[in-house]
């Protein structure tokens, strides 16, 4: 008892190595991240036949910075608050962010890659989701996406980990692996035989992950106000009929026509596209028998004025001779499989122990409400088989937002085709400002603001949640993440943002060997922000992070362009994406979505929270 009081009481009482604006060494090394240096500093002042940990505790769960094995059931902890609520105490003010340093994982502990090596990127989302629901924290390894130098070749940012591919089998395949792109990890110290059974059951059998999805189906012109019947017809005889109106946008399947006993049309999954409306997307299909089912062919027939001459299914063209009825179309059968390998999800497990610098985690599964409708939402759902909520004005302006982690607007028009009043406005305003994740995309960023700044002129300086400006030049050139760390010639945009971008951000998790991503077009596919930082009373929010930008022809950077930014508001995050659905583009594009989805439950650590110490003694 008296080694840890006394350790408290040198580290209160020490005074800071170098920082005159500290007033001790707790103080310091917490504020300024040196856990290295606190370790060292436990390690020189306590006896040598005496061990320790030291974790944070944020108010809900422990947050672990420096282990040394499990305590004897002699351990003792000592508590400290270093934070006070409301105000940081004695100078404790910089623990704001995203991460804590210096996290150790012993040997034994479970990666989820998120590169190559990854056998299906969108559906680990769903495994880590579920790891999630165990009641464990799912910790994530912050890198740097943008592209680094390694002599005169351009390289990703990576961490090596000595690592085996086959963490549940018996041959021994053990060596050192490279993973970029923000592997998730699970910690040894949290698993348990029960829990990795169940680890290992879900990602060898994905659940809730379609057997088939239909990304898109394109006519060669409009189909507002037509019946569109699509048919599938399986090897066996038995069929699946879905009826599906662009009047109203209803999708049903007919009763006592469908004697298919297996095959699951998940009809609230699909969409008319709300950019193009000669489309329909998301069409999700489950197979639901123990065994592979084959559709032999689909049959498309319509009713209303519109000739379709040409229906394409997935980059297939289908040519149609009139506009008659009854097309077929499919040329070869479609196998749904039983448990498709193609959507495991790849785990490896460290074989020795290892550190990491930057290191976040999961809290919990996100609480997912989408508004006004799915629109583009629903290639991501299908993609990866994480549910969300559809949510109306009413919903809002009855409280409901309450009972979610984000909201997220796909690309709409909110003003025009949703109706978002002043009361649905404030809302979400307030919510956000609560501390609610807000992600908008595409033709829904401007709007957005628009609204925001109509019921909230008077409370921020700046307009809207952060000060975006769409004047129409869109680009869908290749985006380049960036930041405003060492070594990073992006000082052109120190004007409007001066934080770290994309360095070590959990938004940009997303695996890339040179630090850009695909293009994407759309209504709005870059947009510009209001003003600078410099001007007098600037009209942009002033803690704004620029994720990435668009290149120009020549692979530089359209400058003042941006396509990926978030910013604080409140207790709140808003995150803009500009771009329209981004899963017809690649994984990794499609990752900043889910990567946007988690960071609303991701761990933080803020300044107006409680914040202890807590270090456990015990001898060896």
């Amino acid at each position: 008892m008296h080694y840890g009081e006394d350790t408290i009481d040198m580290l209160k009482n020490s005074p800071p190595p170098e920082y005159t604006d500290y007033d001790n060494n707790l103080q310091y090394y917490f504020s300024e991240k040196k856990f290295d240096d606190l370790n060292e500093f436990l390690n020189g002042t306590l006896p040598d036949n005496v061990e320790y940990n030291v974790e944070l505790y944020d108010g809900g769960r422990y947050l672990p910075i420096i282990r040394n094995g499990y305590p004897s059931a002699n351990g003792i902890s000592f508590n400290e608050i270093i934070i006070t609520k409301g105000a940081p105490a004695g100078g404790v003010g910089n623990l704001t962010g995203t991460y804590i340093t210096y996290k150790s994982f012993d040997n034994g502990s479970l990666i989820i890659p998120m590169d190559e090596k990854q056998n299906n990127n969108i559906t680990a989302y769903n495994l880590i989701l579920n790891i999630s629901d165990l009641g464990i924290p799912v910790y994530q390894l912050l890198m740097d996406p943008r592209k680094e130098y390694a002599g005169d070749t351009l390289v990703a940012r990576l961490v090596k980990i000595n690592t085996t591919t086959e963490p549940w089998g018996d041959e021994e395949s053990y060596g050192v692996n490279d993973y970029y792109g923000g592997p998730y990890v699970v910690d040894v110290a949290d698993l348990t035989p029960i829990i990795e059974k169940q680890i290992r059951d879900c990602a060898e059998n994905p659940i809730k992950v379609p057997s088939c999805k239909i990304d898109k189906i394109e006519f060669n012109n409009s189909i507002t106000n037509t019946k569109i019947n699509m048919t599938f017809n399986l090897s066996d005889g038995s069929k699946k009929i879905v009826n599906i109106s662009t009047t109203n946008f209803n999708v049903t399947v007919p009763e006592g026509d469908n004697d298919s006993k297996y095959l699951e049309i998940d009809t609230s999954n699909i969409a008319f596209d709300d950019l193009n409306n000669s489309k329909i997307i998301g069409i999700v299909i489950f197979n639901k028998a123990s065994y592979d089912l084959t559709i032999s062919n689909i049959t498309i027939d319509w009713s209303g004025n519109t000739e379709l001459l040409n229906i394409t299914i997935n980059g297939t063209d289908y040519s149609v001779n009139s506009n008659s009825p009854a097309v077929d179309i499919l040329g070869e059968e479609l196998t749904l499989t039983n448990n498709d390998s193609s959507k495991r999800v790849t785990v490896h497990k460290s074989v020795e122990n290892f550190n990491y610098t930057y290191t976040t985690w999961l809290t919990g599964r996100p609480r997912i409400a989408v508004y006004p409708k799915a629109g583009s939402m629903r290639n991501y759902y299908s993609d990866s088989g994480i549910s969300y909520t559809l949510i109306d004005n009413n919903n809002i302006t009855n409280g409901y937002l309450t009972n979610f982690d984000i909201l997220i607007i796909p690309h709409t028009n909110i003003i025009t085709e949703s109706n978002m009043n002043d009361d649905v406005a404030r809302n979400v305003t307030e919510w956000v400002s609560d501390g609610g994740v807000l992600l908008a995309e595409c033709a829904s960023i401007t709007g957005i603001e628009d609204r925001v700044e109509d019921v909230d002129e008077d409370n921020h300086p700046w307009y809207g949640f952060i000060g975006v400006n769409h004047t129409y030049d869109n680009t869908n050139y290749t985006i380049q993440f960036i930041g405003f760390g060492s070594g990073q010639d992006n000082f052109n945009y120190f004007n409007y943002s001066q934080t770290n971008g994309s360095y070590l951000h959990p938004l940009a998790q997303s695996y890339t060997t040179d630090g850009t991503l695909p293009g994407t077009d759309g209504t709005i596919s870059a947009f510009h922000l209001k003003t600078k930082l410099e001007v007098e009373n600037s009209l942009i929010n002033p803690d704004n992070s620029i994720m990435a930008v668009p290149q120009s022809g020549d692979g530089g950077l359209a400058d003042p362009k941006i396509t990926f930014l978030e910013a604080p508001f409140d207790k709140g995050t808003v995150i803009y994406l500009a771009g329209h659905d981004q899963s017809t583009f690649s994984q990794q594009r499609e990752r900043l979505i889910f990567n946007s989805i988690l960071y609303s439950t991701t761990a933080k650590v803020y300044s107006y929270g409680l914040l202890e110490i807590r270090i456990t003694m015990w001898y060896k």
